[in-house]
Parts: C-alpha cells; sequence; structure tokens
C-alpha cells in the first residue's frame, strides 16, 4: 500500500515536469539546474522515464555544469549584496557564513574577507603567519567536496566555496566541473544498482530537499546578527 502510493507521488511529479517541458531530457537538465537537487535529483527522475544511464549522467552533468560558470563569478557577490540589505541580512548573513565555514574545512588558510561577519571583537592574531595552501591543494579540497554526493555540496554550494577560497576563476571552475562529473558517475551507478527502488531514491531526495530547506529557514529565523551575540554576550558577563 505505502509503496503504491510513493509510486503515485513520483508519478504526478514526473509526468507534471514531462507535460510543461515536452521531452524526459530536458526535464532532467532542468532538474539538475536546481539548487540542493541538482544531479542528485534529476538522475533519480531520468531513471523513472526510462533514459539509458550514460544519456541519465550526460544530462544531469550538462544541466548541473551549466551553472558553474554563472555561479563562480555572481553567487557570492550576490551574498554579500543581501547581507547589506535591510530586508534579506539574515539570509545573506546565513547563507555566507555557511559558505565560510565550509571554505575554512577545505583550506587549512582560515582567513577570509567576510563582510558579513563582524571580526571586531576577534582577538589579535600574531604576527607568525601560517603557510598558505597552494592552488593545488584548493583545487583538491574543492573537488573533492563537490565530488562527495551529499546534500549541500554540490555545483551551487562548491561555486560559492571556491569563490571563498580565493582561487582564480579557471580553476575554481575545473574544480567544481571534475568534481560534478565524479558526483553525477557515483549517482548514475547508485541508481543503476539500486534501479528498482528508483521511486523509493526519488522520494528520499524529495524529503532531503525539504528538510534542508526548513533547517535553513529556521536558522535564519534564529540568526544573531554579530552586534546581537555581543550585547547577549556582554549582558551575560554583567550577570
Amino acid at each position: 500500500m505505502v509503496a503504491l502510493m510513493i509510486c503515485g507521488f513520483t508519478d504526478v511529479i514526473t509526468q507534471a515536469l514531462l507535460k510543461v517541458f515536452r521531452l524526459p531530457e530536458l526535464v532532467t537538465i532542468f532538474i539538475s539546474v536546481l539548487p540542493i537537487v541538482e544531479a542528485r535529483g534529476a538522475i533519480p527522475i531520468a531513471f523513472g522515464y526510462g533514459i539509458k544511464p550514460p544519456f541519465a549522467l550526460l544530462y544531469a552533468f550538462i544541466g548541473s555544469s551549466l551553472m558553474a560558470p554563472i555561479l563562480i563569478a555572481v553567487l557570492l557577490p550576490f551574498v554579500k549584496w543581501l547581507s547589506r540589505t535591510k530586508i534579506f541580512r539574515k539570509v545573506g548573513q546565513v547563507i555566507y557564513e555557511k559558505f565560510e565555514k565550509k571554505a575554512q574545512s577545505i583550506s587549512t588558510e582560515g582567513t577570509t574577507d567576510s563582510p558579513v561577519i563582524a571580526r571586531s571583537e576577534a582577538p589579535k592574531q600574531s604576527h607568525s603567519k601560517s603557510p598558505k595552501p597552494s592552488d593545488l591543494k584548493k583545487m583538491l579540497g574543492v573537488f573533492a567536496f563537490v565530488a562527495i554526493p551529499l546534500p549541500l555540496t554540490g555545483v551551487w554550494t562548491g561555486s560559492a566555496v571556491a569563490a571563498v577560497t580565493g582561487l582564480k576563476y579557471p580553476k575554481a571552475l575545473a574544480a567544481v566541473v571534475a568534481g560534478n562529473l565524479v558526483a553525477t558517475a557515483i549517482i548514475t551507478l547508485l541508481c543503476w544498482f539500486f534501479s528498482d527502488y528508483i521511486d523509493w531514491i526519488i522520494l528520499a531526495i524529495g524529503i532531503i530537499a525539504v528538510i534542508v530547506v526548513t533547517a535553513l529557514i529556521i536558522k535564519i529565523i534564529l540568526h544573531k546578527s554579530p552586534e546581537q551575540s555581543a550585547e547577549t554576550d556582554q549582558t551575560e558577563e554583567q550577570k
């Protein structure tokens, strides 16, 4: 009974998209362009349409990689701009902090130019400087980050992370696209091995996407600006 409900739910979604785009190949490319789901959601749906694995990989890779040149150039400046607006300030701060943390996790440099996070309260750093990671190390870090097909490790986040690390545009683009190729290949293989459970995979990806978006919204609502955090710390010290 549950399996029938799942099949019906996924059929409604896939058929609705097919009515809009007419061709299953175009649906695959469209879904792979979207943030969060990207190729992770596009490939299982391509399998559901009966597209052969090599072509499912190709269409999803093309669609998700199309965004990389644009995202590397404009996503980070756009998020910084959001952080300076009155209405979307919290959104920009939360998203930038996520990018910054992920960039620091793949780089030992440990310093990034953040217009969002106030550093006036940070302790003064010693004059001794730690060696900066080479561009190759940064590229490998970005490549590995994108290549592992987990939530929020796709082309969208990877492009912003590459920009935060300070990689030059061609190197950042190469690292993100290469990582995306590996990620799409891994997802294609998994879908091929578990092709009998494609409807379950599609549903699982949808649930994960909803959870990620919900968690992000909650974090934005609860987020405190650096000034608010400083005021809270001062109040606790006075107590």
